[in-house]
């Protein structure tokens, strides 16, 4: 059980939680990890090391191509891409988190705001359609829309939006990348799945954080009819 000065301090005041996406909403790194070999072999190059899968996975879609891919080899890339999706079933690579979709509806109905910020591009909307997981986000900052993370940039527009201080907010995330971005907007970090980086809260689950957030509930009177503003 997590210390009940701890859960005070994370949890006293929270309005809003904004969750990065891959790594922490999903279990992508098998999906990231063939795409990108795929490409690889179809430019015949040799699949990514190890250091090279720890990289794309926490990075943009053009970060990993600079990082991983010669300039040279680019002229062969759209052919490639049209034939993902014949070649490879991206999504039944993906897992959502055990205990996510209990969790998100517990905060919903206690008026906590739900945003995202990820570095991914484009729309999310197929992804989320297939996870069930349509409607919840009020507020998604992508690398399309917004800085791409280590940046800060995501997060301050995200609590502008909502009228909101970064204290009255927590990040959930994976990376190093995360744990910068928070630093820099001011706002609490919580690590997901990663007790190597710097944060207010270490989580090793949902269905942990959702039982340390029934406790505090519990605790301190609240209930939905008491927490449309949050806890």
């Amino acid at each position: 059980m997590l210390n009940s000065n701890t859960l005070l301090a994370s949890f006293a005041g929270l309005r809003g939680l904004v969750f990065d996406c891959d790594g922490v909403l999903l279990d992508s790194r098998g999906a990231n990890i063939a795409f990108y070999n795929y490409l690889r072999t179809g430019l015949h190059l040799p699949p990514l090391t190890r250091e090279q899968e720890d990289y794309v996975h926490m990075s943009t879609f053009e970060q990993a191509l600079d990082f991983m891919i010669p300039q040279t080899l680019r002229g062969a890339l759209p052919e490639l891409m049209g034939k993902v999706e014949s070649h490879l079933d991206y999504y039944s690579l993906l897992t959502l988190e055990s205990g996510l979709l209990d969790l998100l509806d517990w905060l919903k109905v206690h008026g906590v705001r739900l945003g995202m910020c990820t570095n991914r591009i484009g729309d999310l909307g197929k992804l989320l359609g297939r996870f069930g997981l349509e409607g919840y986000f009020d507020t998604i900052k992508t690398a399309s829309n917004s800085t791409p993370k280590p940046s800060p940039d995501g997060l301050l527009q995200i609590m502008g939006e909502w009228g909101l201080e970064p204290l009255e907010i927590a990040f959930v995330g994976d990376s190093k990348v995360d744990e910068t971005a928070a630093l820099a907007a001011g706002v609490p970090f919580w690590s997901f799945k990663n007790d190597t980086l710097a944060a207010e809260l270490h989580l090793p689950s949902f269905n942990r954080l959702h039982n340390w957030m029934l406790e505090y509930a519990s605790g301190h009177n609240i209930s939905p009819a008491v927490s449309a503003g949050g806890f």
